[in-house]
């Protein structure tokens, strides 16, 4: 009989007798049976001694509160580095949440004792994560959108949570082998949590017989003695424990351990060690494909070229392998024709590696600038070879015969620097400009400037006049923004490396020498570039003069190009280039006192209220009328210019509003000769935050910048020009000025001067003359220079008076006793408007008794009646006399009496009317008497 057949009737039968033992057993029955036999008395046996020894094997343990606080805390942290290693960052930031109230329980209770060592490797670990060495950017994609949350979390709590452990950090990383027990701990905890149930013996099984069971598998064999060994274990558990998790021992953590550090084998040596072992296995790729190891050579190397160019693209195409297989073409190229075919190859392709990128990673950018220095020091070496964009294409084999002799390869340097020098501005786009990753950035850019000097070489040794002019105008882009003292170092290590040093251009005559240097360049282009690229020249030389305080000579370049007349014409960039330009030369005549000059620069664009558009510097707030699209916003943050060549839009508003303060403040003093200074305003952005100001009900010591010059603006037009001094002193932004110091002494000058001006338009009608050395002593000024400041008043019509030389006193003209003072000012205007509410109450009351009509209207209707009631009565009369021969005189009275009284009545109206204006004309006499 077949072995097979025989266990399913054993199978039949330990049901049966399963079915037939029934559910009453007696304890005798129970004991007499033996302690590893199988089937349902084992299973009866196991319940009962449960049911029977619960209540005396359960011992209760009690533990103080720091045995119980160390365990959490080694349990938490134990869960912490788990977490970390499944990459559950939501699950460790939650451990992490409570690990801190339980640490700091712990540690008054163990009052300044050392803590658990797991817990100091715990924050080690995660220091180690959340630090600039741990995750990298691939590992954080793979999060998903909760655990990548939960580790920026952790991330921004560790910094300040690990600040009181920070010894025993330290401690812990120069001496890690302090946590071996620990270790021991994890694998054990690892190990248990590993450990899998065994599965479920069938009932067949457990009906069998042990002899069954050997013979069982003497028939089948055994694998080794291990699952021999388990299986008799097994068999000596009795009840439920046989279905429980089992403890490990020491020897099979040691065993687990030791598997887990195989299995955490570093790639490179397992890979290394199969590439050793000849197994007779072939590695496949994608779709089944065999994939072979490339043989590439120098004579096969044009070949392999046009192929991978071929597959640059196409869907599918792995970039990084294609980079791979370029620089295995590069280190077999035999000759400088080869190496700039395969250079300029390798770098579009690592370029376009990150181009699905918001900006290309650092690495990657420094791997393009080795590729492209390393392209143009071939063509330095070798200058019988020459690339041009509309050069003919060499696909034929004949580059390995290639001898030195002048050849042209179809290609773009210039592209290439270009994409370089926007990737890098793209990157510092989107760094955070107040982090130190902005400044490791900004480290680069002196590399970048050598690369584009290098190039600008090339460019005028191969001839190429539209490449030049582009590399010139970007080195000009690098220069104009920066001041001498950085430009000079620039220069200094371009002339140390030797880069371009044959330049006609810049000549080594004018290394040294900064303003010399951005002024050749300047000049390249206006000879040679495009009207685009003059026209930028121009405005970057324009800035880099009002940068240096040249204000007069960026004036006058300014004034002779005309651009502010087809500047609104221009494309966006160079609008930009326009607005930066005019705020900087703003400041120039700011710094050098010309307060007029400086308000009229910066007027326009800070009275836009979109400062940050207009000088690319951010994205303000939009109203909801002017909401923006997607596309737009996204055009605006990448014409944004990096944080370091900003200009400080802080300080561009105070200097604004400091000159608008000198300006509007005497003009709104000269209201009593000028009644128009009142209703119309200079600057109407410092006139209405001025008028705001004054509406506060309560207003407290200025903070920030308006406040001081809000507050300045108030002690000037009182008169009391030392506080307004001491305010605008007292602003802090005049320090990133580099001559702070003379700018506040020459703002010092101007408001005291400006201060004399405004009390002599307030006061103008109260004096008949005033002294000059009284007032050169209230303001603190000498003599001479208040009496040629009041000649200038003088000449200008700004006052009606006159110098008197010999008695040194200013006379006002009788002129200005007739504009009288405010109170009376004041009272002519009530009056006025008096007259004006009492015409408009009389013509409003005449048009109710009129029916609706003007008086001049009513008349002429009065007027048309009578002549028609007249009419038809002469015509009644005389019918009537004809008919009758009676009644016409009484008939006739009664008409000529109601036409006198109709006439009466028009009469005393035009009487009334004309004493009514008769009454108003003396009161307008009396008033101008008055």
């Amino acid at each position: 009989m077949s072995r097979f057949f025989q266990n399913v009737d054993d199978s039949e039968s330990s049901d049966s007798d399963f079915s037939s033992s029934g559910s009453e057993f007696s304890e005798e029955e129970l004991q007499q049976k033996p302690t590893g036999g199988a089937g349902n008395n084992r299973f009866a046996r196991a319940g009962l001694d449960l049911d029977s020894d619960s209540d005396d094997d359960v011992k209760r343990v009690v533990k103080n509160p720091k045995e119980k606080q160390t365990e959490e805390v080694v349990k938490l942290s134990q869960n912490i580095l788990k977490a970390i290693r499944a990459d559950e960052w939501d699950d460790a930031t939650d451990n992490f949440n409570k690990l801190e109230a339980s640490v700091t329980k712990l540690k008054k209770i163990l009052k300044g004792s050392s803590l658990p060592t797991v817990f100091i490797r715990c924050l080690v670990k995660l220091e180690d994560c959340t630090g600039k060495d741990g995750l990298s950017k691939e590992q954080l994609g793979k999060l998903n959108a909760i655990n990548a949350r939960a580790f920026n979390k952790l991330k921004q709590r560790l910094r300040k949570s690990i600040k009181p452990y920070a010894s025993d950090m330290k401690a812990y990383r120069e001496n890690p082998v302090d946590s071996a027990e620990e270790d021991e701990k994890e694998a054990e905890s690892e190990s248990e949590d590993q450990a899998v149930p065994a599965p479920a013996a069938t009932r067949a099984e457990r009906a069998v017989p042990a002899s069954d069971s050997e013979s069982e598998d003497s028939y089948w064999g055994s694998d080794d003695s291990d699952e021999s060994e388990s299986e008799s274990d097994d068999n000596q558990q009795v009840g439920f424990s046989r279905w429980l998790k089992k403890t490990p021992t020491k020897a099979e953590t040691k065993k687990t351990k030791k598997e887990r550090s195989q299995r955490s084998t570093p790639a490179p040596q397992a890979a290394a060690a199969s590439d050793d072992e000849d197994d007779g296995f072939t590695t496949v790729g994608k779709g089944g494909k065999k994939v072979e190891k490339p043989t590439v050579s120098a004579e096969s190397l044009n070949k392999s070229l046009i192929e991978i160019n071929m597959a640059r693209g196409r869907k599918g195409t792995d970039k990084k392998e294609t980079v791979a297989k370029l620089e295995l073409l590069l280190s077999v190229a035999g000759n400088a024709l080869q190496q700039c075919k395969v250079l300029m190859a390798l770098a579009s392709a690592q370029f376009d590696e990150s181009a699905d990128l918001s900006h290309m990673p650092t690495e990657k950018w420094n791997a393009v600038q080795s590729t492209i220095n390393r392209l143009l020091e071939v063509l330095e070496k070798n200058h019988q070879v020459s690339i041009y964009e509309t050069a003919d294409a060499h696909d034929d084999d004949s580059d390995i015969k290639y001898s030195g002799e002048p050849i042209t390869l179809r290609g773009s340097v210039i592209s290439l620097v270009e994409r370089l020098d926007d990737e890098f501005t793209r990157s510092l786009q989107n760094i955070d400009p107040h982090t130190p990753d902005y400044i490791d950035r900004m480290r680069d850019s002196l590399p970048l400037y050598l690369t584009i000097a290098r190039a600008q070489g090339y460019f005028e040794r191969a001839e190429q006049e539209d490449s030049l002019c582009r590399i010139v105008s970007r080195r000009l882009a690098h220069l104009y923004y920066r001041t001498d003292q950085v430009n000079d170092q620039f220069e200094a290590t371009a002339a140390s490396l030797h880069v371009s040093a044959e330049s006609k251009i810049v000549p080594p005559s004018v290394r040294g020498n900064t303003e010399a240097t951005i002024h050749g360049l300047c000049t390249f282009l206006y000879q040679h570039a495009d009207s685009l690229l003059r026209i930028r020249a121009m405005l970057m030389h324009v800035f880099n003069h009002a940068l240096h305080k040249r204000y007069y000579i960026a004036r006058d370049l300014l004034l002779m190009s005309h651009i502010q007349e087809n500047a609104h014409q221009a494309d966006v960039s160079t609008q930009i280039l326009y607005n930066r330009a005019l705020a900087q030369l703003g400041l120039a005549a700011f710094r050098l006192g010309k307060i007029r000059e400086a308000f009229d620069h910066t007027m326009e664009l800070m009275s836009s209220g979109h400062q940050r558009e207009l000088l690319a510097q951010g994205v303000g707030q939009q109203r909801m009328q002017q909401q923006q699209t997607f596309a737009n916003e996204q055009l605006q943050r990448q014409r944004q210019l990096p944080f370091h060549i900003n200009i400080n839009l802080e300080l561009l508003e105070c200097v604004f509003l400091t000159a608008s303060m000198l300006i509007e403040i005497p003009f709104m003093a000269s209201a009593n000769a000028n009644p128009e200074a009142r209703r119309t305003a200079t600057c109407r952005v410092f006139r209405r935050m001025l008028d705001f100001n004054e509406r506060q009900v309560f207003l407290g010591p200025p903070e920030n910048t308006r406040d001081h010059i809000m507050a300045s603006a108030k002690a000037l037009a009182d008169g009391d020009w030392v506080k307004s001094r001491d305010y605008i002193q007292a602003i802090k932004i005049w320090s990133l000025l580099p001559d702070s110091q003379e700018i506040k002494d020459m703002l010092a000058s101007k408001i005291q001067v400006e201060a004399l001006r405004t009390y002599l338009f307030t006061y103008s009608t109260q004096f008949e003359a005033v002294g000059l050395d009284d007032l050169s002593a209230m303001f603190e000024l000498p003599r001479n220079k208040v009496y040629s400041l009041l000649a200038r008043m003088v000449y200008q019509d700004e006052l009606q008076a006159s110098l008197d030389e010999v008695s040194g006193v200013l006379v006002f003209s009788p002129a200005n006793f007739e504009a009288s003072s405010r109170l009376q000012q004041t009272a002519l205007m009530l009056s006025n408007k008096a007259n004006q509410f009492a015409d408009i109450n009389e013509r409003v009351f005449e048009l109710k008794i009129n029916g609706g009509y003007a008086p001049g209207d009513r008349q002429q209707g009065n007027t048309d009646q009578s002549g028609r009631a007249q009419g038809n009565d002469r015509d009644s009369r005389s019918n009537f006399q004809r008919s009758t021969g009676v009644g016409g005189n009484n008939a006739g009275g009664r008409d000529g009496q109601r036409n006198r009284n109709d006439a009466s009545g028009n009469g005393s109206n035009r009487n009334s009317n004309s004493g009514r204006n008769n009454r108003r004309g003396n009161n307008r006499r009396g008033n101008n008497r008055r």
